[in-house]
Order: structure tokens, then sequence, then C-alpha cells
């Protein structure tokens, strides 16, 4: 997984439960803990995250508007009007 990859799994991990401890990410998210705590660091020096203490995280305001960032948009149905249906 790419080191953006990863970051971005690890803040929607803490988005959906937090805080949570590193041991816990890895296992959520199927990484290493090393290569979890590598990126926790990243994002905690980013204001993403923040250490709440032996190795636990949480998510912070800048961390949840770039989780909503990068979430698709949903401003508009998939649906096939009458002319896109005639032949």
């Amino acid at each position: 997984m790419s080191r953006q990859r990863l970051e971005q799994t690890v803040l929607d991990a803490l988005a959906d439960e937090s805080p949570r401890y590193v041991v816990d990410l890895a296992a959520a998210i199927d990484e290493h803990p090393i290569a979890v705590e590598q990126a926790c660091n990243r994002l905690r020096d980013g204001e993403d995250i923040r250490s709440v203490g032996c190795r636990r995280y949480e998510i912070t305001a800048v961390g949840r508007r770039r989780v909503d960032d990068a979430q698709p948009a949903t401003g508009g149905a998939a649906v096939s009007t009458e002319t896109e249906s005639r032949s």
C-alpha cells in the first residue's frame, strides 16, 4: 500500500472509531503496526490526528475535513433520462 493510501486508510479508520491504539488500527486495516505507527507520525505532524498517549491517536477537525474531501460527491443520482434511453 502506498504511503498516501495508508494514511487515508488510517484516517478513515479513525473517523469511524476514535481514539484507537496503533495495534488496533493495524489489525483493523490489516497492515503492519510499524507501518501504521509511521503513518500516524506523519499524520500527527500534519495535524490530521493527535496523540492521546500510549500510542493512541484520535482524529482532529483537520483530519475529518481530509476524510470528507476524499469521499466521492453524492450530489447527483445516476438516473437515466427519457432521452438517454431512446434509440
